[in-house]
């Protein structure tokens, strides 16, 4: 199972604060139509630098006083000074990619369509769901089983709704695979992993892997974490297993631990054989073996 969200950050912690300044930078139309303008004809890092006089003339105003004032806001956060005049930052490309992908929209209108796999719990077709921004797979017919949760962004929903699934799932083991390494996919801060392994023996034993920078948390059944690792999926497929399937379809794994220093077992199997995995509290794969 996968389970994505979103979760603010403490009101009392610096990562608030931070985002409260970022957000009062942009707080005024001139600033905005600044970046505007250097994003305008954006490449990378081959995006070719606007001049003061043009930067001022795209925004539109003859007051070099408060054009300095507002330019002088952004840079060294949004803006940069170069030799041949201002380029737009990281910051600046990544925070207008996030907006392009999260704009409001007019509301989705989505048929439940019924996916053509079987609830592990009772055997029925689970349905496919979007809502908030999240794609959720549950099964209608029982409530055992907690399904499938993880956001996507309307605008890919909108560019993907044929093969939403897929799409999902394809992004879902990408930004699990990155996470696992202690990279977050979405700022590339620090990830903190925590295996939960006072709940390793109980029936819904999953991983949480947090940023401890933004937002990004999600939290995986162990395997998942791991399908990434080429060591593991090749084992995998040894035992006919498809370790980029749907995560429900796989056979319930064994999870065990042990302690001083901390090790994660976990073991599936299918009629071919057994895969048993030996990882570390970090996630780091230490051994896979086929029997």
């Amino acid at each position: 199972m996968d389970r994505g969200e979103d979760h603010p950050p403490d009101a009392n912690s610096g990562s608030t604060v931070d985002a409260r300044d970022a957000f009062a930078l942009l707080g005024h139309e001139i600033r905005l139509d600044i970046l505007f303008a250097l994003l305008e004809d954006w490449m990378a890092v081959y995006t070719e630098p606007k001049s003061y006089a043009e930067l001022m003339a795209a925004v539109g105003l003859e007051d070099s006083g408060k054009f300095n004032y507002h330019l002088s806001k952004l840079q060294g956060v949004y803006v940069e000074k170069v030799d041949d005049g201002y380029v737009p930052t990281a910051s600046a490309t990544a925070l207008y990619r996030t907006v392009l992908a999260t704009r409001p929209t007019e509301t989705v209108e989505f048929e439940q369509p019924v996916t053509e796999a079987a609830c592990p719990d009772c055997g029925g077709q689970p349905v496919l769901e979007y809502e908030r921004g999240f794609v959720a797979v549950a099964c209608q017919a029982c409530d055992s089983w907690d399904g499938f949760t993880y956001p996507f962004p309307q605008n890919g929903f909108e560019q993907h709704e044929e093969s939403l699934l897929e799409a999902v799932q394809d992004r879902v083991r990408h930004e699990i695979g990155l996470a696992r390494t202690g990279q977050c996919p979405a700022c590339a801060g620090q990830i903190a992993v925590d295996p939960r392994i006072e709940s390793v023996d109980g029936d819904d034993h999953w991983i949480e892997l947090g940023c401890e920078s933004c937002t990004f948390v999600v939290g995986v059944e162990p395997l998942s974490t791991l399908l990434t690792d080429d060591r593991v999926g090749s084992a995998l497929r040894e035992i006919g297993i498809d370790p980029t399937g749907h995560g429900w379809e796989r056979p319930d794994e064994e999870v065990s631990v042990s302690r001083d220093p901390v090790r994660l077992e976990i073991a599936v199997a299918t009629e071919q054989g057994t895969v048993t995995i030996t990882a570390t509290e970090r996630l780091a794969v230490e051994r896979v073996a086929v029997g």
